[in-house]
């Protein structure tokens, strides 16, 4: 049965049509219908027609688009635990989820900045106090021994009409008294909305430490008597031992007891 040719000028049969697309495109090509939606559709990324498959890959993950596995956030570092139990699904998107919160938690936490300590001498020995709890440092002079004064109490001292007392940090901390010579200062402090004075052998410099570079200090060290320690520093040639103020000048019922040194020691 012969095929019946069209009019002149009527338009083409539906397969004339999706004959004529498919020979316009691409050799071997298929015939699809253009519209928006498949405009929408059409995928971002072009394949090339040859090529290794790692090349391939790495020009895929060149043009990949938002929200692809590479712009998730870091997961833990750590090895999450294996979930048990019906609910194991549950409890590991929970995990991941503790997980990924704690690294962003991380991610957006400040900078350590260093905090500035005085550090000076007794006995041979550094220790260090906050300078943001530092008011001056004086000269050793000028200290008026008081009768009846709490020990480890040295006396007053005038400070531009004020009167100052000064605590001896040897006698606070046990250690023998001396004799405050060129070198001996006094730092006053700010503690509990009051002003002291604390004698020391010597002031030395102010040192710049991060609060990670505070160590606590050894367990066997720590009683009731030893609160006032706050850590240890360790420097290149020498180890400093930072204080807590408000701790040192809570004085033991024990330690308020003089010694006959302390009572009859050198002003």
């Amino acid at each position: 049965m012969s095929r019946r040719q069209p009019r002149r000028g009527a338009p083409p049969e539906a397969g004339d049509a999706g004959a004529k697309a498919g020979r316009a495109g691409s050799p071997g090509a298929t015939s699809t219908t253009s519209s928006p939606a498949a405009a929408e559709r059409k995928p971002s990324l072009r394949l090339p027609s040859s090529g290794l498959a790692h090349e391939i890959l790495a020009a895929v993950d060149r043009q990949s688009p938002a929200g692809s596995p590479e712009s998730l956030p870091p997961m833990p570092a750590t090895a999450l635990p294996a979930p048990l139990g019906p609910a194991r699904i549950y409890s590991f998107a929970d995990s991941l989820e503790r997980g990924a919160s704690a690294a962003a938690a991380a991610a957006a936490a400040p900078p350590e900045r260093p905090e500035s300590w005085v550090t000076f001498e007794l006995a041979g020995e550094l220790y260090a106090l906050p300078v943001a709890r530092i008011q001056e440092i004086q000269r050793a002079r000028g200290i008026t021994r008081v009768p009846h004064a709490p020990p480890p109490v040295r006396g007053i001292a005038n400070l531009r009409g004020k009167v100052l007392v000064v605590v001896d940090l040897r006698l606070r901390l046990g250690l023998p008294p001396a004799v405050a010579d060129e070198r001996s200062r006094i730092l006053v402090v700010s503690s509990r909305q009051r002003s002291l004075g604390l004698l020391v052998d010597a002031a030395h410099q102010v040192l710049g430490l991060l609060p990670s570079r505070i160590e606590p200090p050894p367990a066997d060290l720590m009683d009731e008597r030893s609160a006032y320690l706050a850590g240890v520093v360790q420097l290149d040639d020498s180890l400093v031992i930072a204080l807590d103020i408000d701790q040192l000048l809570l004085v033991p019922d024990e330690a308020a007891t003089p010694s006959h040194a302390e009572a009859g020691g050198p002003p």
